[in-house]
């Protein structure tokens, strides 16, 4: 395979590729415009706060000195919130939560303004997920407890979660007043208008938020504190997510229990009594993807008893328009909505301002940003409204060609179906022999509960304008297929996705689309664990790569962080019961079957996989002479974020590629 010297321009850096990855989330809508977070000058392990007004090109809010991140279950979630002339925000260094006064009109000024500590830096305390109680000036938020945890292993189980509340009108710096403290962990505090009642999602080991959860409804007292509680708990142990009361007091919440992560309602007239909650929009589709991260929500409220809300079908987003007030009592199958818009590959963090919807969200030809598209009255189809992109990556980039997702289903198991996203090489300049098929790049997503999104990735253009086919495998455990398909990984993490991975291979094959002889295999975290357990039962793979993957399944049970302490209960068995299955299904106890390269990235500071499991495989392969590569990054946790790092970890990538392809 040749590169045409005049086509050169079309290929994209990894400069480039990293530059545009795209961090862009959490939005807050305002009379002042669109508070969001973004990086700080294209560097992703800086973030900061952002506005957006109007026509005017964002800025941001916070200076640079900070780094606005929180490490709750070390996967973060929303780390501000905007309260009338306040923001208040987590700084990552230190963790604690500061406050920014908005008092003065200048947005330039307010890097300028008195920032002062609401709660004490490096106290060993983690806060996110923040609501506020307007009838007592505080915050409610989720507060993670690492005090007792010296290290890695055994300390995960003594990180305590809580739900607390912080007081903002004093001077004097707080740890936080414990309002719940009674599971595991706990998610989502939001209050309904009055202030009067605060509802919350918790659960316990071994469950994720995408297991089972349970709905708390708790009313409080004028001074604050918990008067009487009641609990919902998730039914045929279903997920219970994102709670929110509209201005009615209604709470709203989306629920697996039919199947399918759909929006249900609780009037506010019989809040968790024994009536049964309405499901507003009964849809074979998910409205909410796995709750990794906390503080994102899916649907938002208009000011005319409707919800916009977000739906994943066949790995394809929309957004629908749904009227549910209830003075039309209509049945639940006659509901009326409007598709307000449709074919994104990603729509997350929905808000509604006035007459209009705020949304972040992405496409197979457009980078991820932030879009607004007004809501519909009740008597017009939306769908003559187009959204708006407001804000996109700093830079622009011109692309000469763009190689689109084709949605891919296959057959696998028995008698089931699993899918992919088929990218084709994209590079006219690139001159193949006559009758030479693109050599293939699998790429595995973590979790592994989440799923690959058909959204514009530079870092898959990065290699189809190089030459590669690119798949990219949600296999049977992925999201946006429900809830059985979700449950497919259940017990079988090792096996139906790496049967899923190989039968999508060689789906493709069979399709003509790529050289059987040229395939290497790329995954990220659970998704390098994948890329192992592949090298190791398949001959299918020329040679593999691995970010920060797991090789030892019992010493991942041992080592990584308290949200994860137990998810292999789920996906393997209690290891005190299944330690057999543990040792059957690591890598590392099927090295001799590894003969191929192995190419392992690692940063030395991750707490969800730590850096052992990829030193443990690699000192493996050294022995007994297999080829293997180890690149580490002492600077980064789990997932790069400093772009320098991204950009030697796909040139590192890419020249072991061309090594042996």
């Amino acid at each position: 395979m040749e590169l045409a010297a005049n086509k050169m321009r079309s290929l994209i850096t990894a400069e480039e590729a990293s530059d545009y990855s795209g961090e862009i989330g959490y939005l807050q809508a305002t009379e002042r415009g669109i508070f969001f977070t973004n990086c700080i000058d294209g560097d992703h392990s800086r973030m900061a706060i952002w506005l957006k007004t109007g026509r005017e090109k964002p800025k941001q809010v916070t200076p640079s000195r900070f780094n606005v991140r929180t490490k709750v279950h070390e996967y973060g979630g929303k780390p501000y919130i905007v309260v009338k002339n306040r923001i208040f925000f987590v700084n990552c260094a230190d963790q604690a939560v500061y406050v920014l006064s908005l008092e003065k009109g200048n947005v330039d000024a307010y890097q300028n303004s008195e920032i002062r500590a609401v709660t004490l830096p490096n106290s060993g305390f983690r806060y996110a997920d923040f609501a506020y109680d307007q009838k007592r000036d505080r915050l409610i938020c989720v507060r993670e407890d690492h005090r007792s945890q010296n290290s890695i292993g055994s300390a995960a189980e003594r990180v305590i979660n809580c739900i607390v509340s912080l007081p903002i009108g004093k001077a004097a710096m707080t740890a936080g007043e414990i309002l719940f403290a009674k599971s595991d962990f706990v998610s989502s505090p939001t209050l309904s208008a009055d202030a009067n009642t605060l509802a919350f999602i918790w659960w316990d080991h071994p469950n994720m938020p995408w297991d089972t959860t349970t709905l708390a409804v708790a009313s409080l007292a004028d001074e604050g504190h918990f008067s009487s509680m009641q609990y919902l708990e998730g039914r045929c142990a279903a997920s219970i997510v994102q709670p929110r009361f509209d201005s009615d007091g209604r709470l709203y919440f989306i629920s697996d229990w039919s199947g399918w992560w759909n929006i249900y309602r609780y009037d506010a007239s019989c809040l968790l009594e024994s009536t049964e909650p309405t499901n507003v929009l009964p849809i074979s589709a998910e409205v909410c993807p796995a709750q990794w991260q906390l503080g994102k929500y899916n649907y938002d409220f208009g000011g005319d008893g409707s919800i916009a809300v977000s739906i994943c079908s066949e790995g394809q987003w929309s957004v629908l328009h749904v009227d549910v007030d209830e003075k039309k009592r209509l049945p639940e199958k006659e509901r009326s909505y409007v598709t307000m818009l449709e074919g994104f590959g990603q729509v997350e963090c929905l808000c509604v301002s006035g007459e209009t919807l705020f949304f972040c969200g992405a496409t197979s030809t457009e980078l991820p940003g932030i879009y607004s598209i007004a809501l519909p009255r009740r008597t017009q189809d939306s769908r003559e409204s187009t959204p708006a992109r407001l804000v996109g990556a700093a830079k622009r980039l011109e692309l000469t060609s763009i190689s689109c997702p084709l949605n891919k289903e296959f057959e696998t198991g028995e008698n089931e179906k699993a899918h992919a996203f088929f990218y084709p090489p994209s590079n006219t300049g690139l001159r193949a022999d006559d009758g030479e098929r693109p050599p293939l790049i699998v790429s595995v997503h973590g979790g592994p509960t989440s799923a690959a999104r058909a959204v514009l990735n530079l870092k898959v253009q990065f290699w189809t304008s190089r030459g590669f086919a690119f798949l990219d495998v949600n296999h049977r455990g992925s999201t946006g297929w429900g809830k059985d398909y979700r449950h497919r990984l259940y017990q079988n993490w090792g096996l139906v996705d790496i049967e899923d991975i190989e039968n999508g291979v060689r789906y493709v094959i069979h399709e003509g689309l790529v050289d059987p002889g040229r395939i290497a295999i790329r995954g990220g975290s659970a998704g390098g664990y994948s890329v192992m357990a592949c090298l190791a039962n398949s001959d299918l793979f020329a040679l593999g790569v691995s970010y920060y993957g797991v090789s030892d399944l019992e010493m991942l049970a041992r080592e990584t962080h308290k949200f994860e302490s137990h998810y292999l209960d789920q996906l393997i068995g209690p290891i005190q019961e299944m330690r057999s299955r543990y040792i059957e299904r690591s890598p590392i106890h099927k090295i001799s079957n590894i003969s191929v390269p192995l190419l392992l990235l690692q940063g030395l500071e991750d707490k969800v996989v730590p850096p052992s499991q990829a030193e443990l495989i690699c000192n493996k392969l050294q022995q007994q002479g297999t080829e293997v590569a180890y690149i580490s990054f002492p600077d980064e946790g789990h997932g790069f974020r400093k772009s320098e790092n991204q950009v030697r970890s796909l040139e590192a990538e890419l020249e072991f590629y061309m090594k042996y392809f």
